[in-house]
């Protein structure tokens, strides 16, 4: 009876172990950056840019305010990229109270970095799958110049932001489940 109630005791602990390792023992594949057509990494990016928006300084309520935006690096679709950040830049001045176009103040975005990772982690046995997950890290950075209709600067701004988007699955069939995610 000692027996059984000591190796119960030991079995728990044992596969809790086995389940905590397994994860870490796993491949892992990294995708480079890349404004990716799925999704998930739209999603990402979307969040951290609109991470970036919530904390730009500037109030445009009242002010008509010339929009520029330019990415910098190698993108694959740069003008793609420039047109959407515009968009959820125009959306932003006009939920405030601005309107777009020539006028009072120039907005001159810039885009240093702006992409996303994906890292797969996958562990099987004499293939079959036993655990699965994709981890999306989207990063934007922007930098933001507002000028007058004078050509002064007056503000400069720049912020970096992250998102991140992970899913697990076991056996490739349970799942997703949910993840804490880091902060």
């Amino acid at each position: 009876m000692r027996r059984l109630e000591k190796m119960r005791n030991l079995f728990l602990p044992s596969l809790a172990l086995i389940f905590a390792i397994l994860p870490a023992c796993a491949t892992m594949d990294y995708f480079p950056p890349g404004q990716g057509t799925s999704a998930e990494l739209q999603s990402g990016l979307a969040k951290s840019l609109e991470g970036n928006l919530r904390e730009i300084p500037f109030d445009p309520v009242g002010k008509r305010v010339d929009l520029q935006v330019r990415a910098w690096g190698s993108y694959q679709s740069a003008l793609g990229l420039e047109g959407y950040v515009r968009s959820l830049l125009r959306e932003w001045i006009v939920s405030r109270g601005g309107e777009v176009g020539p006028g009072q103040f120039q907005m001159v975005v810039f885009l240093p970095v702006l992409g996303d990772t994906a890292v797969r982690r996958d562990l099987s046995y004499q293939f079959i799958p036993l655990y699965y997950s994709e981890r999306f890290r989207a990063a934007s950075r922007m930098i933001v110049v507002v000028k007058d209709a004078e050509g002064r600067t007056i503000s400069v701004w720049h912020k970096g932001e992250g998102a991140d988007l992970t899913d697990i699955y076991l056996m490739r069939i349970l799942g997703p489940f949910d993840v804490p995610r880091p902060k």
